[in-house]
């Protein structure tokens, strides 16, 4: 599964470095407006517009980002009263729907998309298609993470795994445990042979 695990890095960090693209073009361009407008005294009309794309863009992106680290927030009073096994399928049907969703994104945001590309964005002179396009691009991204995670959630249930935490940390602290845990057991084993 090591493999798995440096393709979605590498897709995490071209959406992680996409979002910090964003958001410097975002902070550049109003300090460069601002300036304009009060220094200046002439106002740039595209710089708004531009502004809100790499805004809309970055808050898309890195929400499906966080879907990777599972850093979204949650009630988790259920996994309290529910038998683990229960919580384990509860976790895998959201992470379906989690991946439904992005899928939706994708289709839905693509025909919106299409459907926007009849107006301009006003002071830039691009179809506004362009700043319509985050929320597919976002789509794709939520698809991907939630892949991810999905793999490893199905890989966990093969191996069978209950995983006990409410966070990704917590069931990666368990999964260490687990495996020094069959270490100790396999070294044991060997001594007595």
């Amino acid at each position: 599964m090591k493999w798995v695990a440096k393709f979605f890095d590498g897709v995490y960090c071209f959406f992680m470095t996409s979002c910090k693209l964003a958001f410097i073009g975002m902070v550049v361009i109003t300090t460069y407006v601002v300036f304009n407008r009060f220094f200046i005294k002439s106002s740039l009309v595209w710089g708004e517009p531009i502004v809100l794309m790499c805004m809309v863009y970055m808050s898309l992106v890195s929400a499906a980002l966080a879907i990777r680290n599972d850093t979204h927030i949650r009630m988790s009073v259920i996994d309290f009263i529910v038998p683990e096994k229960v919580v384990s399928v509860m976790r895998g049907a959201a992470q379906v729907g989690i991946f439904g969703f992005g899928v939706f994104m994708i289709v839905y945001g693509w025909k919106f998309s299409m459907l926007a590309g009849r107006n301009t964005i006003t002071g830039v002179g691009i179809k506004s298609m362009w700043l319509y396009l985050t929320c597919p691009a976002a789509g794709i991204a939520v698809c991907l993470m939630e892949m991810e995670r999905l793999i490893n959630y199905f890989d966990r249930r093969r191996r069978g795994i209950i995983l006990h935490g409410n966070t990704v940390a917590d069931d990666a602290k368990a999964l260490v445990e687990d495996a020094a845990e069959q270490i100790r057991e396999t070294e044991g084993k060997s001594k007595w042979m």
